[in-house]
């Protein structure tokens, strides 16, 4: 998310990130800070998108929530 963030002042402030099941293996407690995390990217202007095959673990995430099937 760091360098995503520099990379970001050359391109309006605003780049998508996306995280392809990256926290398959997070506990509950590990998602909480997880969400603080990209919250606070997403409030930098950074465009989040987590693809997850749990989405229940992400749904307090907010956002909206696509279904892929």
């Amino acid at each position: 998310l760091g360098v995503a963030e520099v990379l970001a002042a050359g391109h309006g402030n605003s780049l998508p990130v996306v995280f392809d099941d990256a926290f398959a293996y997070s506990d509950p407690h590990r998602l909480e800070g997880l969400q603080r995390m990209l919250d606070l990217a997403a409030e930098r202007g950074l465009q989040v998108i987590v693809l997850t095959c749990r989405s229940r673990s992400f749904a307090s995430l907010g956002g909206t929530q696509l279904q892929i099937t």
